[in-house]
């Protein structure tokens, strides 16, 4: 009997490459003995980066420390206003 609709399916290899870096290897001993972690998966060591992320949390941690301080700036201007609103009020119904 004759196959009209039949399309023989592609053949597949579970074929992985293998490679051998040995600097790489080294580089992620190294890392780990220096740090004591180890980079996650598809992470790899880029140079400085430490530092960037060390900066970036000191820069984060300003701008919070500047929001914190506008907002007491503008609670104390709020009270102040509120003060003289109270006081001319108190001197005019007098």
């Amino acid at each position: 009997m004759a196959r009209f609709f039949y399309t023989p399916k592609p053949r597949q290899f579970s074929y992985k490459p293998r490679f051998y870096d040995p600097e790489k290897e080294a580089r992620e001993k190294r890392r780990e003995e220096l740090l004591g972690v180890r980079p996650a998966d598809g992470e790899e060591y880029v140079p400085g980066d430490l530092l960037r992320r060390r900066r970036m949390q000191r820069m984060m941690d300003d701008a919070a420390a500047a929001r914190h301080k506008k907002k007491k700036g503008s609670a104390l201007l709020l009270i102040t206003f509120l003060v003289v609103l109270i006081a001319a009020f108190l001197w005019l119904s007098a």
